[in-house]
């Protein structure tokens, strides 16, 4: 298949601001709406590869922008596609978004206030599209952001990832699904799977960190926050 004669630090840098801007830093969520594999996605950020065209139409599709503004980097191409959205009453260019609250101030390996009994307070704002909302089938007024502290759930999670918990998502199913958990005054985000004596916190990060292993009776005070529905990984 034909390649695009695209490949230049500009168009990567404008593949980055995409990922950034509209899958907020989530790669996986770039490639999955792109349709191809994340390590393709990759080599297009770094400019070791170029995409066929058809993906570059993908991914102009997928990202909102224009296909000029995308291949060539030419504003004056964007501000005629802006233009002509306008003038049809299409909203191609400012997708609409929802404020989440979030908890900066919130540690999740450290101690706090029982979240679940509204001792912790909204702190900011966080803007999330509305496709991709409805895409997680979440309602955004019971949903809350927070930040990953640390690296025990690497490579899933980093240190400073954004993470959009479900509030709603309560009980456990399955055990590979990743939970805000709240046991006493330590918060940590983490799988969480169900045994019969108890409860086990499985972290990614399994060769530094082995499973936290919780007592039927201690289990009683384990309060589940939310279930985490999107990772928005850190550029920094």
């Amino acid at each position: 298949m034909s390649k695009a004669k695209i490949n230049d630090f500009d168009f990567a840098e404008r593949l980055q601001w995409i990922l950034k801007e509209r899958f907020n830093g989530n790669n996986s969520e770039f490639a999955k709406a792109v349709g191809v594999a994340v390590t393709s996605l990759n080599r297009w950020l770094i400019g070791e590869a170029d995409p066929s065209r058809s993906n570059l139409i993908k991914t102009a599709k997928a990202s909102g922008v224009s296909l000029e503004w995308l291949a060539t980097g030419e504003e004056e191409q964007l501000k005629k596609t802006i233009e002509r959205s306008a003038e049809k009453g299409e909203g191609l260019t400012e997708e609409p978004v929802t404020m989440i609250a979030s908890y900066s101030s919130v540690n999740v390996s450290a101690g706090f206030g029982s979240f679940n009994e509204g001792v912790t307070k909204v702190d900011g704002r966080e803007p999330y599209a509305n496709k991709l909302l409805q895409n997680l089938r979440v309602t955004p007024e019971r949903c809350a952001v927070f930040w990953a502290n640390g690296d025990s759930m690497s490579p899933t999670i980093a240190d400073g990832d954004q993470l959009l918990v479900d509030l709603n998502k309560t009980e456990i199913k399955g055990g590979d699904k990743i939970y805000l958990v709240q046991n006493g005054e330590s918060v940590w985000v983490k799988r969480v799977k169900m045994k019969w004596d108890g409860v086990e916190l499985v972290s990614d990060n399994k060769d530094e960190y082995p499973p936290i292993a919780i007592s039927d009776e201690d289990a009683q005070n384990l309060q589940i926050i939310g279930r985490v529905v999107h990772i928005g990984k850190s550029l920094v």
